[in-house]
């Protein structure tokens, strides 16, 4: 079992990681690497009482770091390029339009949180908000709707399909971590049953809680739907616009269906060219080749910059999430690592795991502010040992990775940079934000563990 000397270690860790991140608004990555540092002499090098081990824990975080990006570097990557050219192109706007039309005339709150949700499937929530909040200011006057429901509505949309639906980068990385390649469409299906009512959730209970909001501290700060267009000019039409994020999930929905087709010839070539292009990477890349229609008469400046700048907003999260795999690389190589079978003693069944992994992830988040660190941290740690803890089957994998995501939703407070994107945008006053915008957070990560259970008694 976990000696005290190594709880006492764990907690004064998580501690740490909490007053750097939280009281000295020291920087994750550098928060994270300090911290495994500390863990390295602590739990690590005592062990070993080689003199040798001490030169060993700048390689052993620098495995980790390196062994983090390698699993999800290029999607992160890709996934940024796309995100941004559906932003500088108007692409994601015409989306928008495409889905109030279908359903905003009457359901405005739910017209923006379906539009959320398909849109934060290739672009970062934060990306995404910003991307949508004109339109969603344009549709509040419009309809008439609660501006606030309207800001909750989307925002939760957005966070729904960012923690739960690949190949956005925290599930993608999971479902590289747990070895799910070849089962990314029972991933995408098992996470639409779970993050659609757990997405709609958090429209309602915005326009449920817009109700205690008082409607002048609402003050919008957003630019006007008018001015995005006469900035971006003409919108793109919609085929263009849908075609980067509808692609890849096709391609990977096509190559995970293939690989159990019984052909004529085994390993046949098209069956292998299914199979490459369905891999996320190639996937996503492909999705890359084709936004770049977007641009206009393909314009080398243009292709460049966007490029570019999508690159460079992805160096945070590169950073974060290699710090992440630092930190998980020095747990898996103390003693800790020899406790971890034991917790199926602990654990008198996997659905019991379920809500153990929920637990573990949703404190990461809170601590760490970051979905995508959370997802990623837990997961690391973790995915080695899931037959041991009883998760053998396809099914039981995927809610695992369900229930790490629908933790990571849990909560979204101060330190999350989503949070405060969300506040400033939508001019809520802190206090209205944490009743509604915190606390949605909270009752979507709830909701999504329960749908999680309820597939997990359905299928053990």
């Amino acid at each position: 079992m976990i000696g005290y000397f190594t709880i006492i270690i764990l907690v004064i860790s998580i501690a740490s990681l909490m007053i750097l991140t939280m009281k000295f608004q020291v920087n994750p990555f550098i928060a994270m690497i300090l911290v495994a540092i500390f863990l390295a002499f602590t739990l690590y090098i005592p062990p070993n009482r080689e003199t040798d081990s001490i030169t060993e824990v700048s390689a052993l975080i620098g495995k980790g770091f390196g062994y983090a990006l390698a699993n999800v570097g290029i999607i992160i990557v890709l996934g940024s390029i796309i995100g941004n050219i559906l932003e500088m192109s108007g692409a994601a706007l015409k989306m928008g339009e495409v889905i109030i039309k279908i359903v905003g005339k009457y359901h405005p709150a739910i017209a923006m949180n379906i539009l959320g949700f398909i849109v934060s499937i290739p672009v970062f929530c934060d990306s995404g908000y910003l991307i949508l909040t004109p339109l969603r200011k344009v549709v509040a006057k419009k309809t008439g709707a609660s501006p606030v429901a309207l800001s909750i509505a989307l925002s939760t949309g957005l966070y729904t399909s960012h923690a739960l639906i690949p190949p956005t980068p925290g599930p993608a990385a999971m479902v590289n971590l747990f070895n799910l390649q070849e089962d990314i469409l029972a991933v995408i299906i098992i996470g639409l049953i779970v993050a659609i009512p757990t997405s709609l959730i958090g429209a309602l209970y915005g326009i449920f809680i817009s109700k205690y909001i008082q409607k002048p501290n609402y003050v919008d700060k957003s630019p006007t739907y008018e001015t995005l267009i006469s900035d971006i000019g003409e919108l793109p039409p919609a085929y263009k616009s849908f075609a980067p994020i509808f692609i890849p999930i096709i391609l990977m929905a096509m190559g995970t269906i293939v690989r159990f087709m019984p052909t004529k010839f085994d390993e046949s070539v098209l069956e292998n060219i299914f199979i490459f292009l369905g891999e996320p990477s190639m996937a996503l890349f492909i999705g890359f080749l084709v936004s770049l229609s977007l641009t206009h008469k393909f314009n080398k400046e243009e292709i460049h910059l966007w490029i570019g700048d999508g690159i460079a907003s992805s160096g945070r999260i590169l950073a974060i999430v290699g710090a992440s795999g630092a930190f998980a690389e020095v747990l898996k190589s103390t003693d800790l690592v020899n406790s971890i079978p034991q917790l199926n003693n602990l654990i008198s069944s996997p659905s019991l795991g379920l809500v153990f992994l929920f637990a573990i992830s949703s404190l990461l988040k809170i601590i760490l502010g970051s979905s995508t660190i959370a997802v990623i941290t837990v997961s690391t740690l973790f995915a080695p040992y899931l037959n041991i803890l009883g998760y053998t089957t396809i099914i039981s994998k995927v809610l695992v990775l369900m229930a790490i995501g629908a933790g990571s939703m849990v909560v979204s407070h101060a330190n999350d940079s989503y949070f405060w994107i969300v506040v400033e945008l939508s001019g809520l006053k802190i206090k209205d934000a944490y009743k509604a915008r915190t606390l949605a957070t909270l009752v979507q990560g709830i909701t999504a563990l329960i749908i999680i259970m309820v597939i997990s008694f359905l299928f053990r």
